[in-house]
């Protein structure tokens, strides 16, 4: 919502607009001592220090809207040689656009009390405007204008509540409406207005309107739509009227307004600590105070409607017959409801107290976690809820429904880095944990990284800024690259860049002439002399002699090449460094770009901006935040700690975008440029950039009754700290705030929070206390001097004047009129009336602060002889001296993280302190202390590795010719050997695999390793069922041959099948690689045979006795179905499981060019028992290919391990 700030705005559209402008306020507060700030560059903070406020009767603007404005232009021309000058004059009617029926979007700031909410009766309604010329816009009281009055002008705006039966209309009541199609009917809105046109309302022949023909200021009306409600006449009369001192209604034809001129002011405070208004420095909004209260004679909560309306034509009318029109329209600006409670019932005191009362972390309520503690499961769940943990539905890859743990990156504990996590992640799926005890997989990091994925997806200008980041530094690293290969081929002058070409140029005409003559153009060697001429490496002879380059060689100097790759992830670092450097920098001075000054790159700073939003969780939804609506209660104040692993892996995914590579290496660049930004100090600035680590969920009625409550972290009489208080703060819902820290509650940073009520959403009251038959008003002393003068007042400036001020209905000349009626003349009449006499009590308020025997001057203590202190001098009652008398004490809730004495923080929060060997730091702003530290830096920062399916040196079958000493160059490709053994599309088998997995991985997302080497030991003798193998396993490849499958089978995570001794069911990965397949081959099925029986079968090793489990999976080739079928073979005494690969082909079968893997699970088989030790079990394996072996299949076998490990 935009603020009015008087032309000094110093918004930031960011969800870090907080710290942003702090950092920005210190640059040029350094820049300006040092001399340096720029013309017109103004940034010394707000004129209000933090709570204070500055009052005005009103800010009326230079024109009004309403009356035709006349602009006349004069202009006298002389000429020399006429004596008679020339008179031109041009004329300019205009008017003046201002809100009249409707107002603009955004133009209510906050209106007390909130829509809905409950309130005592002696409290008056009021409306915060975001414009403070607003109210006086239009002309609200003609007669006064031009009166010369420069401390006062009335409003055109008022502030009125009603109860229902007051604006409740019968069928019937109104005449003249037009009528509506077929189908539809006037009817009053929630509020009991009526929408309608003007030219609808003024047909209304029983209702009067303030709309006068032939008024400038209602020209051409009657097509303008507005809400409009319609009060009874003799209603309309009490509240444009004048009482006497009994309480009689002074008759008159005409309304008065004038009463109306104390109800409306101007406030501009500072801003600090608030959640909306927070976005500015200062704010300047103007108020309007309701003239009534709310019933006094129920004994049940009773709802009312406030209204705000238009007066603007009022005081030209007179006063209708109640017998020709029984109601009066007036037009409604704005309106809600609210709840008039009975006496004694909750207030804003009460809820603070409450409030404080409720300090916890951010958890189920310990009743449930109790309710949970009984046998070991139970125990492990609770305290898996303990740590903010919940239970949500989980759908795994495989399509089966289950459930798993999650935690929101706000947690009730201190969760330190995950030292698993240093890996960037191509699927999130790295980040799953498994739970062994209770066998449920937690989620939470893979959840946070598909949403960082999900959220980048979402962000086009940071998608698109992502990608030229990241082929900026794939051109800087691969050009450093590069030209180091080039030199270190063709020696350092073989490869110049531009500046060494111009540094050189003095020295070409000579070298040219020496390089054609051969002449040595380099200094002779001091020990073998000078170098011949004809083999130096200038001359013109030397080029002859050079070895052709191929083709093959000159394409090597790419990520395939295992030194270029090896070479890159330093390289792409060092260029994502140099792009995220500022405008200004050299290679003596680098200057980090630090958001407040210029970029090298601008899609380093889209990126950056970007990754630091996330990192204050800018964006992320709710029901990620809070994980489940126990852990919020309704009033109720929740620390937590923000969990880094989970920031970490929402970053990761959101850099994962652009990755064309797979492993990703410029996203790891980028993640060092981001944590060299956290880690750097700025020079003008006294403390590192801060990110949030700790905050605070506050859920109370408070927040939703004072949108801007304050929030101070640091009492009055504590020195402020350099950093920023809060980082984050925001009305995240309709009575739940959000706030942010990087400093542990408890600590000496951040032992207390207070919370204020705002002073520009205060609560204004009738008086201390409001019945059917009293009122009681303590009137509160204000000064006119400053408040250094205030403080020397020997009487207490805080406390009111006593006795303080009591009123009943039958006294006179009251602040407050009950009824219509005198109580003296119609003593059983009801409180229809409930309005303010404004006028009567800013008198009375104005003469007793000028008394001078109720405020008293006082002398000077450094002045004893001088003249007196005067602390009130004033003539004139205005509506800023009437509104801080109306005005509610502000409270404010002050909790104390700390105990009393102790120095420890209070045990609710305990949990939320760190180790005490480590120091949560995230802002250096004095030296640091002692111990470990850590900033909240990236932590995954490893780049991730992808297994090849060819190896990073494949030579090509077109190589050209060139040197033999050549071959053993680095940067050059091998050739291939020529035997037949060998293919040049042959998977890397001399190199181990390199993945390592953890231990926690969820079954259905572990990857299937390369087996690259022999992991059984030699077989036993073949027995009689090895006689279907035709075809070894794993055979010599040949170019124009079926391609080779290279099988082998194991438990995840394992090198073996596993099983123990409780024979649980187990998962089954067939890992089957296929290489050689550059033939014409069109596969259509591949089977894994695995025979069947029990342990007491003859002659072989079984694996299991049947099947009964949940069936196959492919895992990664989507090209192919996994099915199974039991068979027997060619031994019908022999039981055989068929695991069936077949193509997801209409044709039935697919080119085996396409086919590079085929592994497979089988889920939950039960394994035999063999007792402890190892067992080698045989599978078979048949080859089906379209043609010849569409019926005979190639037949192969494969040996796995079956392991029991007690």
């Amino acid at each position: 919502m935009a603020i009015f700030t008087g032309g000094k705005s110093r918004a930031i559209n960011s969800p870090r607009h907080l710290t942003l402008r702090h950092a920005r306020r210190n640059v040029y507060k350094a820049r300006k001592a040092k001399g340096l700030a720029l013309l017109g560059e103004d940034d010394d903070g707000p004129d209000l220090l933090p709570g204070e406020e500055r009052l005005n009767s009103f800010w009326a603007p230079s024109l009004v809207a309403g009356p035709q404005y006349t602009v006349t232009a004069e202009q006298t021309v002389t000429a020399k040689n006429n004596d008679q000058p020339l008179l031109l004059l041009s004329q300019q009617t205009f008017s003046v656009d201002a809100p009249q029926f409707m107002l603009p979007e955004q133009s209510v700031y906050s209106v007390y009390p909130p829509s809905g909410y409950p309130e005592e009766n002696r409290m008056l309604p009021h409306v915060v405007l975001s414009d403070p010329h607003l109210p006086w816009e239009r002309i609200g009281s003609p007669s006064t204008e031009g009166n010369g009055d420069t401390r006062r002008r009335v409003p055109w705006l008022a502030l009125f509540t009603f109860t229902q039966e007051e604006l409740k209309l019968n069928p019937g009541d109104l005449k003249g409406l037009p009528n509506l199609p077929a189908g539809q009917e006037w009817e009053q809105t929630s509020t009991l207005s009526m929408k309608m046109t003007v030219g609808q309302m003024r047909g209304i022949t029983n209702a009067a309107n303030p709309i006068q023909d032939g008024e400038e200021e209602f020209r051409n009306v009657n097509d303008k739509k507005g809400e409009f409600i319609l009060i009874k006449s003799n209603l309309f009369k009490s509240l444009f009227s004048a009482f006497d001192e009994n309480g009689n209604r002074i008759e008159k034809d005409k309304p008065d307004v004038s009463q109306y001129t104390y109800l409306s002011h101007v406030r501009k405070i500072n801003t600090t600590g608030m959640a909306i208004g927070g976005t500015e420095d200062v704010g300047i909004f103007s108020i309007v105070v309701g003239a009534r209260s709310g019933p006094m004679h129920n004994k049940t909560p009773v709802s009312v409607a406030v209204h705000l309306v238009s007066i603007e034509g009022v005081e030209q009318m007179t006063f209708p017959n109640p017998e020709e029109k029984q109601f009066v329209s007036l037009c409604s600006l704005h309106s809600w409801n609210y709840t008039v409670m009975p006496p004694n019932m909750l207030n804003v005191y009460d809820s603070f107290v409450n409030l404080g009362r409720s300090l916890s972390v951010l958890r189920p309520p310990q009743d449930v976690i109790d309710s949970l503690k009984g046998n070991r499961v139970s125990e492990r769940l609770a305290k898996r809820l303990e740590d903010g943990f919940t239970l949500v539905k989980y759908r795994m890859q495989t399509g089966e429904s289950t459930m798993a743990f999650y935690r929101s990156p706000f947690t009730p504990t201190v969760v330190p880095k995950n030292p698993y996590f240093d890996t960037c992640s191509n699927s999130g799926q790295d980040f799953q944990i498994l739970d062994q005890e209770l066998g449920i997989v937690d989620v939470t990091y893979s959840s946070a990284w598909n949403l960082g994925r999900v959220l980048a997806v979402g962000d086009q200008g940071f998608t698109a800024a992502l990608s030229r980041l990241r082929g900026a530094i794939h051109k800087l690293a691969m050009h450093k690259i590069k030209l180091a290969a080039a030199k270190k081929l063709g020696g350092e002058t073989s490869v110049r860049t531009l500046a060494e070409v111009l540094d050189g140029m003095k020295h070409t005409v000579n070298r040219l002439n020496e390089m054609s003559e051969g002449l040595p153009t380099e200094t002779p060697d001091p020990v073998d002399g000078p170098s011949d001429p004809a083999t130096s490496p200038t001359s013109s002879w030397v080029r002859w002699f050079r070895p052709i380059l191929g083709p093959k060689k000159t394409r090597a100097l790419d990520l395939n090449n295992r030194i270029i790759e090896q070479q890159y992830l330093e390289a792409a670092t060092e260029a994502a460094l140099e792009l995220s450097l500022a405008q200004g920098s050299d290679e003596k001075h680098q200057i980090v770009y630090d958001e407040t000054n210029s970029p090298v790159s601008t899609d380093w700073m889209v990126v950056l901006a970007f990754v630091m939003d996330r990192m204050f969780l800018s964006g992320v939804p709710a029901h990620y935040l809070i994980s489940d609506p126990s852990h919020l209660s309704p009033e109720s104040l929740k620390f937590f700690y923000i969990d880094p692993n989970w920031v970490d892996a929402m970053i990761d995914g959101t850099l994962s975008l652009g990755n064309e590579k797979g492993t990703d290496m410029d996203r790891a660049a980028i993640k060092e440029a981001v944590n060299r930004f956290i880690k750097h100090l700025p020079e003008e600035q006294k403390h590192r950039p801060q990110v949030p680590t700790y905050g605070f969920y506050l859920r109370s009625d408070l927040v939703t009754m004072f949108p801007d409550l304050k929030v101070d972290t640091v009492r009055k009489d504590q020195e402020a700290p350099p950093q920023a208080p809060l980082l984050r703060h925001e009305i995240v819902a309709d009575g739940v705030m959000l706030g942010l820290l990087d400093r542990t509650p408890g600590s000496v940073d951040f032992d207390t929070l207070i919370f204020t009520q705002p002073p520009h959403q205060p609560c204004f009251a009738v008086g201390n206390s409001l019945g059917a038959d009293h009122l009681t008003v303590n009137m509160r002393k204000q000064y006119t001097v400053d408040k250094e003068e205030r403080k020397l007042d020997p009487s207490n400036p805080q406390l009111p004047f006593k006795p303080p001020i009591e009123q009943r209905p039958t006294s006179k000349d009251n602040f407050f009129l009950w009824n219509t009626v005198p109580r003296a003349v119609q003593p059983d009449v009801e409180d229809d009336l409930r309005l303010l006499r404004s006028t009567r009590f800013a008198k009375v308020q104005l003469d007793m602060l000028n008394d001078k025997n109720l405020m008293k001057p006082y002398k000077h203590p450094k002045n004893p002889e001088g003249p007196d202190i005067v602390p009130f001098e004033d003539d004139t009652p205005n509506s800023a001296l009437f509104a801080m008398q109306l005005t509610e004490p502000i409270y404010y809730l002050e909790i104390d993280l700390k105990k009393s004495g102790s120095g420890q923080p209070v045990p609710a929060i305990a949990s939320l302190q760190p180790p005490e060997n480590t120091t949560m730091i995230r802002s250096l702003a004095f030296a640091a202390p002692e111990g470990p530290q850590t900033l909240r830096t990236l932590h995954s920062t490893n780049h991730p590795i992808v297994p090849k399916l060819f190896p990073s040196t494949a030579a090509s079958d077109d190589e050209d010719s060139g040197s033999e000493d050549d071959s053993d160059h680095p940067f050059l490709r091998p050739r291939a050997a020529s035997t037949a053994a060998s293919s040049i599309f042959s998977l890397d088998t001399s190199e181990p695999a390199s993945l390592a997995y953890s231990p926690c991985d969820a079954p259905h997302i572990r990857s299937i390793p390369t087996v690259t080497s022999p992991i059984l030991p030699p077989s036993p003798s073949t027995p009689h069922f090895a006689r279907l193998a035709t075809r070894a396993a794993i055979a010599p490849e040949d170019p124009a041959g079926p391609p080779v499958f290279k099988c082998t089978a194991y438990t995840p995570n394992q090198n073996a099948i596993y099983t123990n001794s409780l024979n649980l069911p187990k998962d089954i990965v067939f890992s089957i690689l296929v290489s050689n397949t550059q033939s014409n081959y069109m596969l259509k099925e591949f089977d894994v045979c695995i025979p069947l029986g029990d342990t007491k079968y003859q002659g072989r090793n079984m694996l299991m006795k049947t099947y009964q489990g949940a069936g196959a999976t492919i895992l990664s080739n989507l090209r192919f179905n996994a099915l199974l079928q039991f068979s027997k073979l060619h031994d019908p005494e022999l039981d055989v499981l068929i695991l069936r690969l077949l193509p997801r082909s209409s044709s039935g079968f697919v080119s085996v060019r396409k086919v590079y893997e085929l592994s497979s699970i089988l889920s939950l088989a039960y394994l035999n028992d063999y007792g402890k030790g190892d067992r080698v079990v045989r599978l078979i394996t048949l080859a089906y290919f379209r043609g010849a072996r569409e019926r005979d299949p190639i037949r192969g076998e494969f040996e796995v391990v079956l392991s029991n490990d007690g």
